[in-house]
């Protein structure tokens, strides 16, 4: 059910890393209060607090019980999240979930069940969908300037690292770059290109000293037969000005993280359609639809369904990559 208040009041789980880019988006959309924030280090959560002027707390209950809090974003690591997500749904509140959304798809079907049976909202926190390069290639991709769409790539790949992260523990993450990375590359191909019929995966050579894959690539076929790869890692650098390509009959999309352009492949011209990646006014953007959202302004343009396939397909390619074979990701 919608929240036709003006304002709406929120509290954030989890003050890690990702957490300081969604409290730096909240302090810039007025209509989003910031009332809590919680973290089972104290000191994490009074640095957030004080820096954003807010209450804090080590204890997530004191959130759930707050009748004032509308939603909540979680940013806690993987493995909390469908407990919390549950929790937060059977006290009432809307919820934006950080990616990886659940460890397994099992956890993801049930928060799906719950979110229909409690009529609160629940999103997965994914920034590319907000980037206005990649709503622009969107628009190019359906308008059909580029023709039928034939292959599409991503690529997320960059040194980091990653031994003493939470994101190379596999308990607390649910596996390695491979769903962290992944997730967000899985929904950038089912935004651009449309659903993900089939994968085919691959854990490369691991070189750092963790538990997980730190380097692996994703082959994939949609729906609609556009067929594509995707290379994720921690411990390489892939010398390249785009992370996402899209290459159709008549044109190329290039979504670059300094520019994007579009190019002609007769005249083989191109036009910069884009000013490459900005981190926090993706962020932003995503607090101001997710209010929409909340408000009942606007429905979801990645809704829990979206959320569900992007841990099946996932999922699948864990499983792809232990049986070495192509596997269809719905039956």
């Amino acid at each position: 059910m919608p929240d036709s208040k003006e304002t709406i009041h929120i509290a954030l789980i989890g003050c890690g890393g990702i957490a300081q880019t969604h409290l730096e988006a909240i302090s810039l959309v007025p209509r989003v209060k910031l009332e809590k924030v919680q973290d089972v280090r104290l000191s994490a959560a009074q640095e957030a607090a004080t820096k954003y002027h807010s209450t804090c707390t080590q204890n997530a209950d004191e959130i759930f019980k707050d009748a004032k809090i509308d939603a909540v974003i979680i940013c806690a690591p993987p493995v909390y999240h469908v407990e919390l997500i549950k929790r937060a749904l059977v006290a009432g509140k809307h919820v934006l979930c950080e990616k990886p959304f659940t460890t397994n798809l099992k956890d993801a079907e049930e928060i799906a069940k719950l979110s229909a049976q409690t009529d609160k909202l629940v999103m997965m926190a994914s920034k590319f969908r907000f980037v206005k390069d990649v709503i622009e290639a969107r628009k190019f991709v359906q308008s059909g300037v580029i023709g039928d769409i034939v292959l599409s790539e991503v690529i997320f790949c960059s040194l980091v690292n990653m031994e003493s992260r939470w994101n190379s523990d596999l308990k607390t993450s649910g596996g390695g770059v491979l769903i962290d990375n992944g997730s967000h590359a899985v929904d950038v191909i089912r935004y651009l290109v449309g659903p993900i019929k089939s994968v085919y995966a691959q854990a490369g050579r691991k070189t750092q000293k963790i538990s997980v894959e730190d380097t692996a690539r994703l082959h994939f076929e949609t729906d609609d037969h556009v067929i594509g790869m995707v290379d994720l890692s921690w411990s390489l650098y892939k010398h390249t000005a785009n992370y996402v390509n899209i290459f159709g009959t008549l044109g190329t999309i290039e979504v670059g993280w300094q520019q994007s352009q579009i190019w002609d492949a007769k005249q083989k011209t191109s036009k910069v359609f884009g000013n490459g990646y900005k981190k926090l006014d993706a962020f932003v953007n995503q607090i101001e639809h997710f209010a929409d959202c909340v408000q009942g302004k606007a429905d979801p343009i990645l809704g829990i369904e979206d959320a569900v396939e992007s841990v099946r397909v996932i999922e699948s390619a864990y499983t792809s990559v232990r049986e070495k074979k192509w596997l269809r990701v719905r039956a």
